[in-house]
């Protein structure tokens, strides 16, 4: 289904890929096999798509985005409930959510990111555009103001913000961030202008720079430990 002009969906499954280029408004909860806007989409309800995601225009939805494919954004997106993604979640633009993301197959935001609950992959999160999330970042491998595990160019600011804890199955990488709670990994790294206002748990290796801040000493758990901490 293209929709290039000015259009109108009400509350319906489509056994069809929705293509937009022109403006649209979806009335009610949408449920589709893929999912593609460059122009202006308004939805009231949810979104369920059975493919892909990708949006490069302006993409506002006030509830629940879940899609079985891929998510990419490089316009300005606002999703005012969660974000499930059993693919890969990829931002270059602007992208606002009202509660948690989940994508199961990895994150990488480098755009700007602003998310009012949690953060989650069973994958890696990679992170190198300005984001703020309230909640908790769960992944296997975190990356957090790095790129391909090479600090990036020196900001002036903190552009990283994370105001609940951070854990990473096996690798937690991080720069220019501030944490309010926890950091947690098999091998961990806090970079320069990072501050931890919680505690740092590491299984087999700690590093940590010079000119970043820590408000306790590193504290080195077993695996069983690990566990208990998860829970």
């Amino acid at each position: 289904m293209k929709i290039s002009g000015s259009g109108k969906l009400s509350e319906r499954s489509i056994e069809d890929t929705i293509v937009v280029s022109g403006s649209v408004k979806m009335d009610g909860n949408i449920e589709c096999q893929g999912f593609r806007t460059s122009g202006s989409t308004r939805g009231e309800g949810n979104l369920t798509v059975h493919g892909d995601v990708k949006s490069t225009g302006s993409f506002r939805l006030t509830g629940m985005l879940n899609t079985d494919g891929n998510a990419k954004f490089s316009g300005s997106t606002t999703v005012g409930e969660e974000i499930f993604v059993k693919g890969e979640l990829s931002n270059s633009g602007s992208l606002r959510v009202g509660n948690k993301v989940e994508a199961l197959q990895g994150v990488r935001l480098s755009g700007s990111t602003k998310i009012a609950g949690s953060l989650s992959s069973q994958e890696t999160i990679e992170i190198s555009g300005s984001t703020t999330i309230q909640g908790d970042v769960n992944g296997n491998d975190v990356f957090i103001g790095v790129q391909n595990r090479i600090v990036r160019k020196k900001t002036k600011n903190r552009p990283y913000i994370v105001n609940g804890s951070i854990f990473g199955t096996n690798n937690v990488n991080i720069s220019h961030t501030i944490v309010y709670g926890d950091v947690k990994g098999r091998n961990v790294k806090i970079g320069k202008r990072t501050e931890v206002l919680g505690k740092v748990y590491y299984i087999d290796n700690i590093e940590v720079d010079v000119k970043a801040t820590l408000a306790h000493d590193p504290i080195q758990i077993s695996e069983i430990a690990e566990d208990k901490l998860q829970q």
